[in-house]
């Protein structure tokens, strides 16, 4: 079975959408970009994005270092150390191989 290491809540008030990116190579492995923009009392936009990675459960079984599961914070942490486009940018280049046959 697939699953979500973690869930997204949204608070009162906020908005968002989301992006996939699936593995056309490896069936059921996707990653989800959720993007949230809240406005606070004063018009100020405060964006935020969370990473939810998905694989078959046979994928999550065989992850000993915990990749898939430690992916969300790790994400965070690059997004406050690149910035949001330059963070997505590292994100889609490090999914792209060199191979494109």
């Amino acid at each position: 079975m697939e699953k979500y290491p973690e869930a997204v809540h949204l608070p009162e008030g906020a908005a968002s959408s989301c992006m996939v990116l699936r593995s056309t190579r490896q069936p059921g492995f996707e990653l989800v970009i959720v993007w949230r923009v809240q406005i606070d009392e004063e018009g100020k936009v405060l964006p935020k994005l969370d990473l939810l990675p998905k694989a078959p459960q046979q994928a999550l079984e065989l992850d000993r270092n915990r990749v898939l599961e430690t992916a969300p914070l790790s994400f965070r942490a690059l997004l406050g150390v690149l910035g949001i486009e330059a963070a997505l940018e590292s994100l889609i280049k490090s999914l792209c191989t060199a191979d494109s046959s």
